[in-house]
């Protein structure tokens, strides 16, 4: 595979990451890992729990 298509593929790979909020999951992981090495971070199935539960009890300025 030529560098041009590697490039093309890693950058549909980040946008596509970033709009499904894969990319989220990561960071929080990192973010726990470093603030908090004694404990585990949340599964992605309880992270994901976690924040649609937070959106739910303080909705914001969604529109719906």
């Amino acid at each position: 595979m030529s560098a041009a298509i590697r490039r093309a593929w890693g950058a549909v790979r980040w946008y596509v990451r970033g709009v499904t909020g894969e990319s989220r999951y990561d960071a929080y992981v990192a973010h726990a890992r470093a603030a908090h090495p004694d404990r585990e971070p949340l599964s992605a199935r309880d992270y994901w729990r976690r924040v649609y539960r937070e959106q739910d009890a303080n909705p914001g300025a969604r529109c719906c």
